[in-house]
């Protein structure tokens, strides 16, 4: 009966690869029963097969390197029940983050297909939940850069995944009650319902001019339209024209989002923006 196995052979027995097989020897976690000293090769016997099993099992379950290196020195029950526990544990985490990854893509996906279904050039009144969002006070221009704001305004969220459709440029209410719509004063970035704030303050505390902010829900005046920034000055005048005649009045900053633009497509003509003002009842003077 056979009991030493070349390094190839276990490999092809484990599944495993050889580089693995001699990191393995390297860092002492598994070493084969004999060296042969003239020729270098490594062989493995028989009574390793349980050892390799063990490591191999562990580490589909995704176990460090050190803590099956640990187990291996001294080999417990409830070492090992312990170790299972933790991979639950990881197991479960990994699933919520895939969760909140799989709604974020359906919320996109949501909003692709309402940018290319909606109605266009045409103002309206909404009623918009609150919402949060991280704000940046930068001064900038509609055919501005915006590529280092954004590393700016989101560079200490760890998980502040797809952003497309969620960045956007705001101008101050003072500017909008003056008819000043050639420049804006913030970039922001909408935070999903279920994203962690812990980067947003952390972003906050590092960033003079961010804030983490609450955006107000309520009635707002929206204007959708094919193009991007630069073709948003003369929509303003036209949702600002809409809410006088509405009998309203602009109460906040604005919100102007890019719903489809070159993250989504080169197809300049497939660009869709959308501009949302938020509204009150005209107050008498």
């Amino acid at each position: 009966m056979k009991t030493l196995f070349k390094i190839g052979e276990i490999a092809e027995l484990f599944h495993l690869n050889i580089k693995t097989l001699r990191f393995y020897d390297e860092i002492d976690l598994v070493k084969p029963e004999v060296v042969d000293p003239d020729t270098g090769y490594r062989y493995y016997s028989t009574a390793q097969f349980e050892q390799l099993n063990t490591i191999r099992y562990l580490r589909e379950l995704d176990v460090p390197l050190n803590e099956i290196r640990e187990f291996l020195s001294n080999r417990e029950t409830d070492k090992m029940e312990k170790i299972l526990r933790t991979q639950i544990q990881q197991v479960e985490e990994k699933q919520r983050d895939l969760e909140i990854v799989k709604k974020k893509l359906n919320s996109r996906i949501r909003q692709i297909n309402d940018a290319k279904t909606g109605n266009r050039n045409v103002a309206e009144i909404k009623r918009i939940p609150a919402r949060r969002a991280l704000l940046l006070k930068y001064s900038m221009q509609p055919d501005s850069d915006l590529e280092y704001p954004i590393r700016l305004l989101a560079k200490d969220i760890p998980k502040a995944s797809v952003f497309l459709g969620k960045i956007g440029l705001s101008i101050d209410a003072a500017n909008i009650d003056a008819g000043k719509f050639e420049t804006y004063d913030y970039i922001f970035l909408l935070l999903d319902p279920d994203e962690d704030t812990v980067g947003a303050v952390k972003t906050a505390g590092k960033q003079p001019n961010t804030e983490s902010v609450q955006l107000k829900g309520g009635r707002y005046a929206v204007i959708r339209f094919r193009g991007t920034h630069r073709d948003a000055e003369k929509n303003y005048k036209k949702l600002m024209r809409f809410i006088r005649k509405e009998g309203f009045e602009a109460c906040g900053n604005s919100l102007e989002i890019t719903l489809i633009d070159a993250g989504f497509t080169t197809d300049e003509s497939q660009y869709v923006t959308e501009i949302q003002i938020p509204i009150r009842k005209q107050r008498n003077k």
